[in-house]
């Protein structure tokens, strides 16, 4: 079953700033991350479960997208969403940086 993948604000602009900071140093890097991520959001949307979960906050999967970046994301099985949460740098996972405690369900953070 296919799944529909949305990304928060967060995610949104966690991509927008990996994107410029590659530019910065690669003509070629942006667009290989960009194409890495459409396969990864295409992969959750078909098999959501297929990533591990994260062990502090188990409510969330994650997986490392362009060598160093780890996606966080959830499901919701019952109306088939995936919801990316955030794209962060593997240096900037811990929970001192942005907190995982509880899953966010606010549809304030996702265009759906």
């Amino acid at each position: 079953m296919t799944y529909k993948v949305v990304p928060s604000i967060f995610a949104k602009d966690d991509k927008k700033s990996i994107i410029e900071y590659l530019s910065q140093y690669s003509v070629n890097a942006p667009v290989k991350f960009k194409n890495e991520m459409k396969r990864y959001f295409g992969i959750i949307g078909q098999t959501p479960d297929i990533f591990a979960r994260y062990n502090a906050n188990p409510a969330y999967r994650h997986v490392v997208v362009y060598g160093a970046y780890v996606m966080f994301y959830t499901v919701n099985e019952t109306d088939k969403i995936v919801y990316v949460y955030r794209i962060l740098h593997g240096a900037k996972t811990s929970s001192d940086y942005f907190n995982l405690s509880r899953p966010c369900a606010c549809k304030y953070f996702f265009a759906v």
